[in-house]
Parts: structure tokens; sequence; C-alpha cells
């Protein structure tokens, strides 16, 4: 097993079965990734291709910058993949051990590492159409109170 570099955004790799021995470079600015393999054999030795890495992991820091800090609201905010609701957290799921099937849509947001808080709506109880609004509702006012 290799051990971690100081250098954050680069790692060793070591792939004894395809020959595959260097460096990745890799750093990601605005959800792009930027990345380069910098392989000890077409630069000369192990340290060269460390080197290389280097200069092109500063390269990358000259041309994007420092990473910067975002608060865990604002990454929950984020808006990734579109579901059904529209709204990231929020879901319309199916539970199908039961007969007939439960029909809820569910909230999940995480007010702390590693702890996640997850409200459920039933269909049946509220209708779908209601049940996915507090859902909703449910999901903003936890973000909201995220610090």
């Amino acid at each position: 097993m290799n051990r971690p570099l100081s250098t954050p955004g680069i790692c060793r790799i070591d792939q004894l079965e395809k020959h595959n021995h260097g460096f990745f470079v890799r750093l990601q600015r605005k959800g792009k990734i930027h990345s380069a393999f910098f392989p000890d054999q077409r630069h000369g030795s192990r340290e060269e291709a460390m080197k290389a890495a280097e200069q092109h992991r500063a390269k990358l820091l000259n041309r994007f910058g420092l990473t910067t800090v975002m608060s865990r609201r604002r990454w929950a905010e984020i808006r990734r993949r579109k579901g059904v609701s529209g709204i990231h957290g929020v879901q319309k799921v199916m539970d199908r051990r039961f007969t007939p099937p439960r029909i809820y849509w569910k909230a999940t947001w995480s007010p702390e590492p590693y702890v996640v808080v997850r409200r459920q709506f039933s269909a049946r109880k509220f209708g779908s159409g209601k049940a996915r609004q507090l859902a909703i509702r449910a999901r903003r006012a936890g973000v909201a109170r995220l610090k």
C-alpha cells in the first residue's frame, strides 16, 4: 500500500499488472476536474516525475487559485442532478415491502458531519402533492438551520 504524499492533490499510482507507475495530479474548481498523469518512465525517474507533477500542480493553482472553504449550508444548497421533485434532498419513495406499496416523500439533510436527518411524509395520508410540498418545506427549513 502506498503512503499518502504530503502534497495535496498529488497521489502515487503503482499498478504492477499494467506496468503503470507515476504521479497523478487532480484539482477541482467550479465543478470541473483538471487532471494529469506523470509516468516515471517518461520523466526518467520517480523523483523527476514527482517534480513535474508538483510543477503542474503549482501551474494549476496559479491559474485557478486556492480552494475556498464552503459553508455546510451553501454546499447543501448546490443544485445537483434533478430528481422527480426538482429539489436536491427531496425524493419520492415507493416501499414495495408492503402490499399495496407504501408511497411517501422523503426530505434529507445533514445538520453536522456524520449526522443525517430524514423526514417522511405519506402520500396516502397527505396526498402526493401535499406530501411533496411538506418534504420540500422540511428540507428547506433543515438547510436554513445549518451554520
